[in-house]
């Protein structure tokens, strides 16, 4: 405005206010999965108003962080509204309880962390001991018990499977009787397997 009162209004830039968090979530793994070895971590991230520029997975387990922070790639969609991921590998975690939390970081720095996902990490495998037949023993004409004992103190057995193993045949794997009048004569090795 000048003495004599003449405005001029000009419009010299706009300006986005954001002092909003990312919104994230894991997807993958569920809540309460058992897990091993390596899996993907799946994260969905937006940001309505900035474009999110870095997302990192923690794993935590009872005495504090498992891992540094370990960065996300997007996977699918936009850096506005996508997916974002990493495989993960846990073998060098010992067996446990772990809190799985995804950061997120939009471009003018404001953070969300995502709840807790809890996961069981089982890496050891269940232990199996063979109890019956004992080894060495004979069977004719009749049908026979296959009893092994078979546990997982971490993550629980899901089932439990036997085969036959003869210098010239392998029986596929049950989980049922088997007749020994449906087996041939000779030497034959019994395999339990279990996950």
């Amino acid at each position: 405005t000048d003495f004599a009162g003449n405005q001029q209004l000009v419009n010299v830039s706009s300006v986005v206010v954001d002092n909003t968090a990312p919104n994230n979530s894991i997807v993958l793994p569920v809540r309460f999965a058992n897990l091993s070895g390596s899996f993907l971590v799946n994260a969905s991230v937006n940001d309505s108003l900035s474009a999110v520029v870095k997302v990192n997975l923690t794993v935590y387990n009872s005495t504090g962080n498992a891992t540094g922070l370990i960065v996300m790639s997007l996977g699918a969609g936009t850096s506005s509204a996508g997916y974002w991921n990493v495989t993960f590998d846990s073998s060098a975690l010992a067996d446990g309880f772990y809190n799985l939390s995804v950061n997120a970081t939009d471009s003018l720095g404001n953070v969300n962390v995502s709840a807790n996902v809890t996961v069981t990490v089982d890496n050891a495998e269940a232990n199996v001991s063979g109890v019956v037949p004992v080894n060495d023993s004979v069977f004719a004409g009749q049908n026979f018990l296959v009893n092994a004992s078979v546990n997982d103190s971490l993550s629980r057995v899901m089932a439990v499977a036997f085969r036959f193993i003869s210098p010239t045949t392998t029986s596929s794997w049950l989980s049922a009787t088997l007749g020994v009048g449906t087996a041939t004569a000779g030497f034959w090795n019994i395999t339990v397997n279990s996950n």
